[in-house]
């Protein structure tokens, strides 16, 4: 009678423990407020007005809310939107990420485009595939491997590009004929050269080009006592615009 028990108790544990240890193969949720941690075996989707996710994702990733909070291993796509979006982890696939306030500390494996008013990209942040960023204000730490595309209104750059970069300042001309005062500052390293079009632009101390590179200002760029500036060519931009329309 004693055994009998014992078996009835292990097997009662065994058909417990089961579901806990067992993968979801596809999460959905959504409400005002998400909150979820846990090991995916295929896809996300979350949305919310506060929406926190955290754990491993087999598959795609698919995260909307008024504030978004991700720390997560993707195993394939990431999309991320929301007024503010912080973003941590990996990314198997390629990434696309959108907010008024976005905080990025991610590794991407393919394509990453990312897009917001205020956008910062944390020195932990590596990206294999091709970047393209359009923010109001951009601080870039991180490290893009392939091709780096930017517009932006003013942005500080502390990372680092492998291959020729395409940094372009916002047009502000728009409807109001505003005038484009965009300017960046470089501390980090351009290693292939490239091409930057803004109003101002400054090389502080760190900042290192060691490829051609063009730069297109309504002056010529500010340069950081010793500073080589072997590698750059300067040229008066047309009209106080990056663009010919």
């Amino acid at each position: 009678m004693t055994k009998s028990l014992f078996l009835l108790t292990a097997s009662a544990a065994v058909l417990l423990a089961s579901p806990v240890m067992a993968q979801s193969q596809n999460v959905s949720m959504s409400g005002i407020t998400v909150d979820y941690s846990g090991d995916v075996a295929g896809n996300g989707e979350f949305s919310g007005a506060t929406v926190d996710v955290s754990g491993s994702f087999g598959g795609d990733l698919e995260v909307s809310g008024a504030a978004t909070e991700i720390n997560a291993e993707v195993g394939e796509d990431l999309e991320a939107s929301g007024g503010a979006v912080e973003i941590s982890g990996s990314v198997g696939g390629n990434a696309e990420i959108s907010g008024g306030a976005v905080d990025i500390n991610l590794q991407v494996a393919g394509r990453a485009e990312i897009s917001g008013g205020a956008v910062d990209v944390s020195s932990g942040s590596v990206f294999s595939g091709d970047v393209e960023i359009a923010a109001g204000a951009l601080e870039f730490g991180g490290h893009a491997m392939s091709g780096l595309q930017i517009r932006f209104g003013d942005m500080e750059f502390s990372g680092r590009a492998d291959q020729a970069v395409d940094l372009e300042g916002n047009n502000r001309e728009g409807i109001f004929r505003r005038r484009d005062r965009s300017e960046i500052e470089i501390s980090g390293i351009l290693d292939a050269g490239g091409t930057i079009c803004a109003h101002e632009v400054r090389f502080l101390n760190g900042a290192e080009v060691n490829g051609p590179l063009t730069v297109l200002a309504d002056d010529e760029p500010d340069y950081a006592a010793g500073f080589d500036a072997s590698n750059i060519s300067y040229a008066l931009r047309e009209r106080e615009s990056c663009r010919g329309d």
